[in-house]
């Protein structure tokens, strides 16, 4: 990296390069390692805490975009040109390079990755802090803490429905069970009325009426044989004594 770096004069020569290259073919595969260099030191010195873009005149501050903007750049382009940059050799990669360093950049997260899954694991485990514990396994940590409890929050949740849809199909099938041995009785009541009536052999248009029919059910509500036989005689006499007040009635007129 430069010991000194002046914003305008990179500004200058970047602009310069840019405008020359511009003329050419703004690709990639004529990008030039000079240009890199230069984009990859002002990125640097503008992103270093220690430059103190305060004590430029005027009290201008200077920032990686706005020198982007300066020299006529775009952001997403600029950062995938430096990609390909290596600064340690201060020279651009070569296609292939560029696809090893990545393959290894992305094998290096996923060993990163994994390292902090096992340093979950293990204090998930015996509930002790691994020594290599660091912000980010506490952050996985957490996070792992909170979807376990949303897990067995939805697994009480659905325990629950299920027994609540349970409760409800065996309440809905016991409603039935119940009207159908209601009606199976209703239905048996009916047919031993109507086979009581064809015993007794009613006449008359008043075979079938309600008040027959009403006399058997009440017949048939009594408890016990004795008092069902004690009602006959009661409604015999009751009989007797009306169709003989009724002759005397005739009797009389």
């Amino acid at each position: 990296m430069l010991t000194t770096w002046n914003y305008d004069e990179s500004v200058k020569r970047v602009s310069n390069k840019v405008q020359e290259w511009k003329t050419v073919s703004l690709k990639k595969s004529t990008l030039t390692d000079e240009i890199c260099r230069e984009l990859y030191e002002a990125r640097e010195q503008l992103s270093n805490s220690g430059y103190r873009s305060d004590l430029v005149p005027n009290g201008t501050r200077f920032t990686w975009l706005g020198y982007l903007s300066d020299v006529g750049l775009a952001k997403s382009t600029v950062h995938r040109w430096l990609e390909h940059y290596e600064p340690s050799e201060q020279r651009l990669l070569t296609d292939e390079e560029y696809q090893s360093k990545e393959q290894e950049k992305r094998r290096k997260q996923m060993e990163h990755e994994q390292a902090i899954k096992d340093r979950v694991a293990e204090r998930l485990r015996t509930n002790a802090m691994p020594n290599d514990w660091d912000d980010e396994s506490e952050k996985v940590y957490q996070e792992r803490l909170a979807q376990e409890k949303k897990d067995r929050e939805w697994r009480e949740r659905i325990r629950l429905e299920s027994k609540e849809r349970e409760q409800k199909t065996s309440k809905t099938q016991e409603t039935i069970e119940e009207f159908e041995h209601l009606l199976s009785e209703f239905t048996e009541q009916t047919d031993k009325r109507k086979e009581i009536s064809k015993k007794m052999r009613l006449t008359g248009d008043n075979a079938d009426s309600a008040f027959n029919q009403m006399l058997i059910e009440y017949l048939e509500s009594l408890d016990s044989d004795s008092q069902r036989l004690e009602a006959c005689y009661n409604g015999i006499k009751i009989f007797k004594a009306y169709i003989r007040d009724n002759n005397l009635l005739r009797m009389s007129c």
